[in-house]
């Protein structure tokens, strides 16, 4: 009975495979270089079963298909990977096709549910519309202010280590999220005070987690995963950075019913409209304060569920991000001294006799080399590696061929940062080469097009204001032998050992 099961289970397959190469999507498919799937895992064993492996082994699939564009088949996903810049740039400015991966939704959601990130139509719509305003031009120089205060108290904690070594990535992660919970949050978390915070632990944990869900194609199946000890720790994890996220809202709520009320007290003998007030300040309110005075499509009070998902992904993505590319900047600007030595000497040019000054916005816009040298940090260590579209419709690459509708097309940043044809020499550190002309679309880390990071000039001013206070205050060196870091290329890129330099406090 079990060998006619199986010859049963088999002919399916065979069926199936059939149909498959028969079908329209797979000849549209196969005019991309990629090796033949198998059924049911398609190849998935050529990306193996360790997910920090994943990035390197998709890297070399690229090169044995001549570096350009590819095809791959996820278990019953059809992927095809881009590093041509036309062809990124076809897909990121499209109107209309701005649904993010399955794959990767599926792994995110646990986490940050149907927030900005994965949600689409007017919930996305209607949600980047309240937050835009919040990471405008016009707010950078607020943004600036609360980087250069928290700067102080950083200082202070890397003072006390500069005859030791120090993990770059202990000190930024909680001084950036001081940052945004003060800035964007309106309220003062100071994490910096409390290094060893849960909240720290929990989030450290989420990069892998989401990671091993992503590539992990077992942990779909839900009532598998729960039996296994790699749930609890995920649903541990969920719990620490929504608690966290709820004390935010309730400190904020707080604050927030006491200026109502005062502003009704100072204005007991007047009409006032107090929406019409808040109309009129919308610009210069927080984020948090955006979120909890608007209302849903019913015309309720945005439920605190849906305010929790919004901002546990702006906490959570825009501490690590940003912390992680700081890092790995410096990093390099230790690696490369004479690199240093420039970014240095632009300071000193900008700053003159105040080289202790703390910058402002003006001042960052003047600092041309420290920004090609975060961006060439970024090329040579991508944050982001990769970024997908998943096609509701058939979609016309540069050279004619169509990628079918129901498609994931991946943006493979790691790729193109590579590719000679973009980036000449590309093994080379040169922060140079981002002053010669590029195209457009071969260096956009914070994507591009209608769903472009929505935070990216914040991120740019924090970074830029932090390493600006920091090159000119400490001079940075390796920390020697076995501290050299272990890149794990996740959905964030970060090293598994930490970001270990030395830092020597500058005489001038």
């Amino acid at each position: 009975m079990f060998f006619i099961l199986l010859l049963f289970a088999a002919g399916l397959l065979c069926v199936h495979e059939f149909m498959r190469r028969r079908s329209r999507n797979w000849k549209l498919l196969s005019k991309y270089p990629g090796d033949s799937p198998l059924p049911i895992i398609g190849n998935g064993l050529q990306l193996g079963f360790d997910a920090d492996e994943s990035s390197h082994r998709l890297i070399e699939l690229w090169k044995k298909h001549g570096r350009n564009n590819f095809r791959m088949t996820v278990g019953s996903e059809e992927w095809v990977l881009l590093s041509d810049p036309d062809d990124v740039a076809i897909i990121l400015n499209h109107p209309t096709e701005l649904g993010k991966q399955i794959e990767r939704n599926t792994a995110m959601k646990p986490f940050f549910g149907n927030s900005v990130s994965t949600s689409e139509g007017e919930r996305w719509r209607s949600t980047r519309k309240l937050m835009a305003p919040s990471f405008h031009f016009k707010t950078l120089e607020k943004r600036v202010e609360h980087v250069n205060k928290y700067c102080d108290r950083l200082f202070e904690l890397l003072d006390d280590q500069t005859d030791g070594v120090v993990d770059m990535y202990r000190y930024l992660r909680p001084y950036m999220f001081d940052i945004l919970c003060s800035s964007v949050m309106g309220v003062d978390y100071n994490l910096l005070n409390e290094l060893d915070h849960p909240y720290l632990k929990a989030s450290e944990k989420v990069v892998n987690i989401i990671t091993q869900n992503y590539f992990s194609y077992w942990r779909n199946i839900k009532y598998l995963f729960m039996l296994t000890p790699f749930y609890k720790e995920m649903m541990d994890a969920i719990t620490t950075i929504k608690s966290t996220s709820t004390d935010i809202i309730a400190q904020r709520k707080k604050k927030l019913n006491q200026i109502i009320e005062d502003t009704k007290n100072n204005n007991k003998n007047v009409d006032i409209n107090l929406e019409e007030i808040i109309e009129t300040k919308v610009d210069d309110m927080c984020l948090l304060d955006k979120f909890l005075l608007s209302k849903s499509f019913n015309g309720e009070p945005t439920p605190e569920e849906m305010i929790n998902e919004e901002i546990t992904l702006v906490c959570w993505t825009g501490h690590y991000t940003t912390t992680m590319t700081m890092a790995h900047t410096l990093y390099c600007l230790a690696k490369y001294p004479e690199v240093q030595k420039r970014v240095l000497e632009e300071q000193k040019s900008i700053f003159h006799k105040e080289i202790h000054k703390k910058p402002t916005n003006h001042e960052l816009t003047e600092m041309k080399y420290l920004e090609a040298t975060i961006k060439e940090s970024i090329r040579v260590i991508p944050t982001v590696t990769k970024i997908g579209r998943q096609l509701k419709n058939d979609l016309q690459l540069k050279d004619g061929r169509v990628v079918p509708a129901d498609t994931t097309l991946v943006i493979f940043y790691e790729a193109i940062y590579q590719d000679p044809k973009t980036f000449s020499e590309p093994e080379k550190y040169n922060p140079e080469r981002f002053f010669s002309s590029m195209h457009n679309h071969a260096f956009v880390p914070f994507s591009a097009g209608p769903r472009n990071c929505i935070g990216f000039r914040y991120a740019w001013a924090a970074m830029k204001a932090t390493i600006s206070n920091i090159v000119r205050r400490y001079e940075l060196t390796l920390a020697g032998p076995g501290t050299e870091p272990q890149f794990a290329y996740r959905i964030i890129t970060e090293s598994t050992n930490g970001i270990r330099l030395k830092l020597k406090k500058r005489v001038y």
